[in-house]
C-alpha cells in the first residue's frame, strides 16, 4: 500500500498547505470517525444500512489519518507528541473497528478475541519496529491493508444480512467467522514480515 501512500501525499500536499486545522486536531478527528464507524458496524447486524455507513465513515477515517501527516510535514509542525498521539489513535480505531464488525455479524467469541489479539500484536510490532530501529517499513502487511479489508467485509455482511444469509455454515464456521479466520491469517503474516525485518535490520548493524 506504500504505493497509495505516496500518491495521496502528492495529491493532497496542495490542500494540506492551506489547511486551518492542526495535525492532532485531525489525529482526533480521524479517531472521532473512526468510533462512530465501529459503532456502525456493530448495530449493522439490526439494520443493515449501518454497515454502508461504516464503510464511508471508515473511508474518510482512513484518509484523515494520511492526512494529518502530510499537514504535519508540509507545515513543518511535526512533534514527538504527533507521532505518539497518532499510534494511540491508530490502535483504539483498529481495536473498536474490529470489535464493532465481528460483534455486529456475530462472530463467536473466542474468535473474536482471537481476532482482536492478532489485529492489536499486528499493530503493536509494527509501533515496536519504528520505535526501536527508527524506521518505518511499508513493505510488510500493516494497517492499509487491514483497512482495506475492514471496507470489505461490511459490504459482504450487508449483503448476507439483506439476503437471510447471516446463518449459512461452512465447516461449521459463518461466512464472517471464515473471513475473521483470513484476518488473523493475513495479521500473522504481517508479524512474521516484521519479526523478519527486525532480524535483518539488527544484522545490518
Amino acid at each position: 500500500m506504500h504505493v497509495w501512500r505516496e500518491r495521496l501525499t502528492r495529491w493532497f500536499t496542495p490542500l494540506a498547505r492551506r489547511c486551518p486545522l492542526s495535525p492532532n486536531a485531525i489525529t482526533l478527528l480521524a479517531l472521532l470517525l473512526n468510533l462512530v464507524a465501529a459503532s456502525c458496524f456493530y448495530l449493522g447486524g439490526e439494520r443493515p444500512i449501518l454497515f454502508l455507513a461504516g464503510i464511508a465513515l471508515l473511508t474518510v477515517g482512513g484518509l484523515a489519518d494520511a492526512f494529518d501527516g502530510i499537514v504535519a510535514r508540509v507545515q513543518n509542525k511535526a512533534s514527538r507528541y504527533g507521532d505518539f498521539l497518532d499510534h494511540v489513535a491508530d490502535r483504539i480505531s483498529d481495536t473498536a473497528i474490529v470489535a464493532g464488525w465481528m460483534l455486529g455479524t456475530g462472530v463467536r467469541i473466542e474468535l473474536t478475541l482471537a481476532g482482536l489479539f492478532a489485529t492489536m500484536l499486528n499493530g503493536y510490532t509494527g509501533t515496536q519496529l519504528e520505535a526501536t530501529w527508527h524506521e518505518r517499513n511499508y513493505d510488510s502487511v500493516g494497517r492499509g491493508e487491514f483497512l482495506l479489508g475492514l471496507v470489505v467485509f461490511p459490504i459482504v455482511s450487508y449483503i448476507l444480512v439483506t439476503n437471510g444469509w447471516s446463518d449459512r455454515r461452512y465447516a461449521t464456521f459463518t461466512i464472517p467467522e471464515i473471513l475473521t479466520l483470513l484476518m488473523i491469517a493475513v495479521a500473522l503474516v504481517g508479524i512474521a514480515q516484521r519479526f523478519a525485518l527486525a532480524a535483518r535490520l539488527e544484522r545490518s548493524k
